[in-house]
């Protein structure tokens, strides 16, 4: 509301000091009660800095809801918002452990309040169990306040034990007799105390009605003669506009939020924006923010003349279709959506579906599907591309079973549709290329179908096909995927991959040169697989294919760790992070923090490993499991350089079912390597070597060293248990061995640290108790010198306190 209708309450005020003081706040009381109105007071006078997000029925889809937050966000800290975006909203455990570990970075150094009214409309489990756990976490300085007309599903009883939240309902906001007398004096108008009961009894304290009633004893309406707050809003507010600026109100309250230019278009009202102006200066209940740059209509009001544009000659679904056009023809693709849905506009839908440009990111498929189950089946027989589309969009995001059978029942079909030669070819092309998604993991059968798409379209791309996504299917070695049978690696890195490409309009560039990469590393031929991986690199960044580049890249690091390059390993990881993290699709996020997590346990480097796979975090929502489960071959390197090897055993013996879901057979060696190390180092030693001959088997048919190699000296006392009865070509064994020593060697000066004479002097005597000014006067140094000292022992040590510094030199056996 304006100001000069609004009143300061100065318990509601105390109350909403509250906001600062706990990570999360709860308003809760029905529509009217002026919650908005009192937390938007209250931000502005305490001069908190805040970002308000009013919800509507839209953002009951976490897709929608993030585009809006990620928006708001840019707006205060680019960077944060973007890199936001480009992860989605959360769908499993590492992608919520990401975003938390990102919003303690970006940490406000001054309180941060984030506002979300109307909650009610976006409320679901997964972004309020979302919520909460962020909660949980207790950000620095951030504060989420939560304006709802009911209370939250959420028990929040845990929350409240913690003194984590804040709750405030109806009875708070209620508007007393005192508020009421005080309210009418704040507006320069005097009445009665029986005036007062009677407003009282008929809003029970309803915030919204007072600027009613005094906007109707301004127009001289009586006070008696109203007995219902609908009524009231008609006699008091809308009865005094003429009707042509009642029908720009109703045909307004369509829309959730405008600009002048947006209603002029939804509309078709002409000057409506000087009506909006006019209005916007007059009307309490229509307000200007100033932040997001729209207009919006009190929810009590709107909800109001929304039953009178149902009741009026105005059409409601051409507002929704045009509204639905303008965002659509502003790229806005949610909103646009959104919009024509309720519009019931569907055929403008597929036909923004089939557009070859259009590719729907993961964190906006949940939506789709609910279009895709309320879309009338009859709409779908004259868009049949965006039919397909939708299947594809099952297939990829993991429900594979319901994608093969709503294919299968379209292809039965097909031949009693009437649709044209060239539309049936293309229809014939896109259901190939789907069936490529569909045979993922069997190469002979994805190639078939792929050279079927290029023969039908003459070597065309197919108009379902994208070249955003990640070819890798989440894996950060694409020939892992492939890798099936022990003897094929070779004829798997030979496979001309790239014919998807072409038919897919770009997706996979550089997969050809990556395969060749992969396989020359894996066996140890590290020259031509830095030639190949470069080449990869520079094909897949010409064409935009950032998940071959960050498959390259994570090449060239492994090349570069056993080549003595460390510092070129991580800079080429490094200089992925900003690409990984713009990208479209947020499943590379996970992809990339493969790479690191990979090369970490290679150097062993435990705490510089991504948390969520440390702890085993392995909830997957990926693009067909990550990659084949790739993330369980991190995993288990994570768990062997950990050292809890019973615990190591147990979880790698059941990672076994999970590589036998594809057959990987990299999966398989991996896994067999760390189990014997595990059983090794528990003395099991019949075990380590029984686990090992299942990797070597595997290895020898087709030369492969390098996963060997990579697990270092803690992998050749097994190899030495080996001998040639065990019907194992020793000349490859002793190739392993040498390798083995070869990366030990270098990986060991990798995490040699360094310390001079005089700082471990100094740290000695730190471990002793001393403090600054005792280690200056016994060193004869000055204090500030002993400070620099400590200073890079923490670098050096890569700890932030004496007591880490302590505990790791002695590890290392500095001190």
């Amino acid at each position: 509301m304006q100001n000069n209708s609004i009143i300061y309450i100065p318990r509601i005020n105390k109350e909403l000091t509250n906001i600062g003081r706990h990570p999360l706040t709860i308003i809760t009381a029905p529509m009217g009660y002026g919650k908005s109105t009192a937390v938007k007071q209250f931000l502005s006078g305490s001069g908190l800095r805040h970002i308000w997000i009013s919800l509507n029925e839209a953002s009951m889809d976490t897709g929608y809801f993030w585009r809006v937050l990620t928006t708001r966000l840019t707006g205060v800290n680019e960077e944060l918002g973007k890199t936001l975006d480009g992860l989605g909203f959360p769908l499993d455990n590492m992608q919520r452990s990401r975003i938390i570990d990102l919003l303690k970075k970006f940490s406000p150094p001054e309180d941060f309040v984030l506002v979300l009214d109307d909650y009610q409309y976006a409320e679901n489990d997964l972004l309020t169990n979302f919520l909460i756990s962020i909660i949980k976490y207790c950000i620095p300085n951030c504060h989420l306040v939560i304006i709802s007309r009911y209370l939250l599903k959420y028990d929040i009883k845990e929350l409240s034990a913690k003194n984590l939240v804040c709750t405030i309902d109806q009875k708070t906001l209620k508007f007393s007799n005192e508020d009421i007398k005080k309210y009418f004096i704040n507006m320069s108008m005097y009445i009665s105390k029986d005036e007062i009961s009677h407003i009282q009894n008929l809003t029970g304290g309803w915030a919204a009605a007072l600027y009613l009633f005094y906007r109707g004893l301004t127009y001289g309406m009586p006070l008696e003669n109203i007995t219902e707050i609908n009524e009231l809003l008609k006699k008091a507010l809308y009865d005094s506009y003429d009707m042509k600026t009642r029908q720009v109100l109703c045909s307004l309250s369509v829309l959730d939020d405008f600009t002048s230019e947006m209603a002029a278009y939804s509309t078709g009202i002409e000057n409506i924006g000087k009506d909006i102006e006019r209005l916007s200066s007059e009307n309490a209940f229509i307000n200007f923010d100033l932040t997001i740059k729209k207009y919006t209509i009190h929810s009590v009001f709107r909800s109001f003349l929304y039953k009178e544009a149902v009741n009026s000659e105005i059409n409601i679904q051409e507002i929704y279709r045009r509204a639905g056009l303008w965002h659509i023809g502003r790229n806005n693709i949610n909103h646009g959506f959104y919009y024509l849905f309720k519009g019931e506009d569907f055929d403008t839908m597929l036909k923004e579906l089939e557009k070859p440009a259009l590719y729907v990111r993961s964190s906006d498929r949940p939506m789709m599907f609910h279009y895709f189950e309320h879309i009338p089946a009859d709409h779908f027989n004259n868009h049949p591309i965006a039919y397909l589309k939708f299947i594809l969009m099952f297939i990829i995001t993991g429900d594979k079973k319901k994608g093969a059978s709503l294919l299968n029942n379209f292809e039965e079909e097909l031949p009693n549709r009437n649709y044209s030669n060239n539309d049936l070819i293309e229809i014939k092309a896109a259901i190939h290329l789907i069936r490529v998604f569909l045979s993922f993991n069997d190469l002979d059968t994805m190639i078939y179908h792929t050279d079927e798409v290029l023969k039908l379209l003459d070597g065309k791309a197919s108009v379902i096909s994208s070249f955003q996504g990640p070819f890798s299917f989440g894996s950060p070695h694409l020939s892992y995927i492939y890798y099936k049978e022990p003897g094929t690696y070779k004829k798997i890195s030979e496979t001309p991959l790239e014919k998807y490409a072409r038919a897919s309009g770009g997706a996979g560039v550089g997969s050809e040169s990556l395969c060749a990469a992969e396989y020359c590393l894996e066996t140890g031929d590290l020259s031509n697989a830095e030639i190949f991986a470069i080449k990869s690199l520079y094909e897949a960044k010409s064409r935009h294919q950032t998940s071959m580049a960050v498959c390259a890249a994570f090449t060239l690091a492994r090349i570069y760790i056993i080549e003595n390059r460390y510092s070129e390993a991580i800079s080429m990881l490094g200089n992925l992070g900003h690409d990984v993290s713009s990208n479209i699709e947020s499943i590379l996020l996970n992809t990339y923090d493969l790479c690191l997590g990979y090369i970490y346990a290679c150097t062993g480097e435990y705490e510089k490993i991504p948390k969520w796979i440390r702890e085993g975090d392995m909830t997957i929502n990926s693009l067909l499991m990550q990659g084949a489960v790739f993330s369980y071959v991190v995993y288990g390197k994570s768990l062997i350089l950990s050292e809890n090897w019973s615990k190591a055993e147990a979880l790698c013996e059941t990672f076994t079912n999970y590589f036998g879901i594809f057959n990987n057979q990299l999966g398989f060696l991996h896994n067999y390597i760390n189990l014997s190390i595990a059983a090794y180092n528990r003395g099991e030693m019949s075990k380590a070597k029984s686990w090992l001959l299942k990797a070597l088997l595997i290895g020898q048919e087709d030369k492969i060293i390098m996963p060997f190699a990579e697990n270092r000296a803690r992998l050749i006392s097994v190899l030495n248990l080996v001998c040639i009865d065990d019907g194992l070509n020793m000349e490859y064994v002793s190739k392993i061995i040498k390798m083995c020593s070869r990366y030990d060697e270098i990986v060991s000066n990798f995490n040699k640290i360094v310390l001079t004479s005089r700082e471990v002097e100094v740290l000695k005597l730190v471990s002793k108790g001393m403090s600054r000014s005792e280690i200056a006067e016994k060193l004869i140094i000055s204090a500030a010198t002993v400070r620099t000292h400590i200073q890079n022992i923490y670098q050096k040590l890569e700890v932030n306190k004496k007591s880490e510094a302590i505990d790791k030199a002695a590890k290392l056996n500095i001190i």
